[in-house]
């Protein structure tokens, strides 16, 4: 059915009614209106519902099967009869959505008993968590009123095992060998009877300047289109969204799922409703600004096959392609290189987990359904997700692939951005260390340590930048560092001088080396201006420090589509290598 859409051998619509004069059955032109109640996602995997409203004054049930359930409908399903209806899938789904706005809603906002029983970022504080927070303001206040140095030195060596587990990690993963090109060493290539129905998510919100961008990187894909099922979801109240694509005639592989109107207004809400109807056994999201490998489904498909069942995520590589725009631009592709081309891909092959990037995630769907998808009230729901999949005894792994993406092009969207994802973190943080003890038997040793390093890492370091920065130089200046008083202060002065050393190249190494493997050695001209780009990391964290306890679950949208120096989309750069795998060359006794 699906491929004869994609050849364009018939439609949606005319399919439909010639299945529904083969049943003998009136097709319902019209819009629809459907009872509310049962499970949606259940329901929409049938296709049948019962009638509501205006449609139950002429039909009990309206009929819209799809794969197995149509092959069963044809086979023993109704004929002839005068109350049953048959309309097409989209219809059916609209109207089932309508129908069960309410409960969509909260399913996807995880208010429901599943949800309700899970951990998420929407619940405030424990007990133990506030008396612990409590306690440490205390000591704090009333060390720095009676003895500031001495307290200053307590906290500077508490919080130096994470400084140092985030340099060990950085370290390790740069001094990592640089993996095997798996699509051309190996041949990971799938016929296209062998691959998976592949769900794409895309959340769009006021996206309309970058739609035609999308529309056209979407249809590059190297994948069979009558197995993608492509998702572009979309507000309730986004009147420009729903109007641009109204005026566009989509391929049948491409529908647009309006999302039911609640709270909270974020990515992973949409998401979730996403997963719930997805047909896929593969799932992946794109942001609207995102121009993927032409191959990326396909090779992400070959490496679950490849891989155990426990192996429920694969992180593409991120690659901002306007880098010559500016300094922020281009400090952005930076820290982009090192994290993408170094740095995750050396923890992933040494077996540790990471905070996955917003996009280009792929699962397995049925492990996302089994940790109940996106935490909706998290800001950086990816990095959350990642944690979740871990505690579930879940596996992640590199995807040598990229995805090209926009980067903010003023400080102040960047700030925003930036703000957005650390509040997040901070979310995480706090969701995710309610129980220590339980999250330590779920992850793992090894899991709990990295994800410690990687997100109080990063959160201590961001907020203490200035503070340590300032301290160091201060000491340095007075002598006090290389000549401390006292056992204590020697203590700490030995630390701080351990982590400036090993700090220094675990800052610069990681970006360096991401630039080379990425071919673009004229990143390094920016090089020196890392320490001012973590300056406003740092202002972005105190901004987000701020926002957790003021806006905790507000979502600051970063604008698109102002990026005017970005690569047109044929020139995209497939791979590592540069180009597609050729196809296996056939027998020698066969080329003639």
């Amino acid at each position: 059915m699906r491929e004869a859409f994609a050849l364009g051998l018939t439609d949606e619509e005319q399919y439909y009614r010639a299945l529904a004069a083969e049943l003998g059955l009136a097709f319902q032109a019209d819009m629809v209106e459907l009872a509310a109640g049962g499970e949606p996602a259940r329901i929409l995997r049938g296709g049948i519902a019962p009638c509501g409203g205006r449609s139950a004054r002429h039909y009990r049930f309206m009929l819209a099967p799809e794969a197995p359930a149509l092959r069963a409908m044809i086979q023993t399903g109704p004929l002839g009869r005068r109350d049953v209806a048959v309309t097409t899938p989209r219809r059916f789904a609209e109207a089932l959505r309508r129908a069960n706005g309410a409960a969509l809603a909260t399913q996807a906002a995880n208010l429901d008993e599943p949800g309700l029983a899970r951990i998420s970022a929407r619940l405030p504080a424990s007990r133990g968590q506030t008396i612990a927070a409590g306690l440490a303001l205390m000591a704090t206040t009333l060390g720095g009123a009676f003895a500031p140095i001495q307290t200053f030195c307590l906290l500077a060596l508490a919080i130096s095992p994470v400084f140092l587990g985030l340099i060990f990690l950085r370290l390790s993963a740069a001094m990592d060998p640089q993996g095997p090109d798996l699509w051309r060493t190996y041949r990971w290539r799938l016929d296209d009877a062998r691959l998976p129905i592949y769900t794409v998510a895309i959340p769009l919100y006021r996206e309309e300047k970058v739609l035609d961008q999308l529309l056209r990187g979407l249809a590059a894909l190297d994948y069979p289109a009558a197995k993608l099922d492509i998702r572009l979801l979309i507000e309730a109240d986004d009147a420009g969204m729903l109007k641009a694509l109204a005026a566009i005639a989509l391929p049948a592989h491409i529908g647009v799922t309006v999302v039911p109107p609640g709270l909270p207004r974020t990515k992973p809400r949409a998401l979730n409703l996403a997963l719930a109807e997805a047909r896929g056994a593969l799932f992946t999201i794109f942001d609207a600004e995102d121009i993927p490998d032409p191959q990326q489904l396909r090779l992400a498909a070959a490496r679950f096959q490849r891989g155990p069942a426990e192996l429920a995520c694969l992180q593409a590589r991120l690659v901002i392609d306007h880098a010559r725009e500016g300094w922020l631009p281009a400090l952005f592709a930076l820290e982009y290189a090192g994290l993408f081309e170094v740095i995750n891909p050396g923890l992933l092959r040494a077996g540790l987990p990471i905070l996955l990037g917003g996009t280009s995630n792929h699962f397995r769907t049925e492990a996302l359904r089994a940790v109940g998808g996106w935490d909706a009230w998290n800001v950086t729901e990816d990095a959350d997700l990642g944690i979740r999949l871990a505690r579930a005894g879940y596996h992640m792994a590199d995807l040598p692939s990229r995805t090209r993406e926009e980067a903010p092009v003023s400080v102040r969207a960047w700030l925003g951005q930036r703000s957005r994802w650390i509040k997040g973190y901070l979310q995480t943080a706090m969701t995710h260390s309610r129980e220590p003890v339980q999250l330590l038997r779920e992850a793992g040793l090894s899991a709990s340590l990295a994800f410690a390093s990687l997100l109080i890492g990063t959160i201590v370091t961001a907020l203490g930048y200035p503070i340590f920065a300032v301290a160091t130089a201060c000491a340095i200046w007075e002598g006090t560092l290389l000549s401390p008083s006292g056992a204590f202060t020697t203590v700490t002065a030995a630390f701080a001088t351990v982590i400036g050393l090993l700090g220094i190249p675990a800052l610069f190494l990681p970006p360096a080396l991401g630039a080379l493997r990425l071919g673009h050695p004229r990143l390094l001209r920016v090089l020196p201006l890392l320490p001012i780009y973590y300056g406003l990391v740092c202002v972005a964290a105190w901004m987000a420090f701020y926002a957790f306890f003021t806006c905790r679950f507000g979502w600051t949208k970063t604008e698109h589509g102002l990026a005017r120096q970005r690569r047109p989309l044929e020139s995209a750069e497939p791979l590592t290598s540069g180009a597609a795998i050729p196809e296996r060359p056939a027998p020698a006794a066969a080329r003639y």
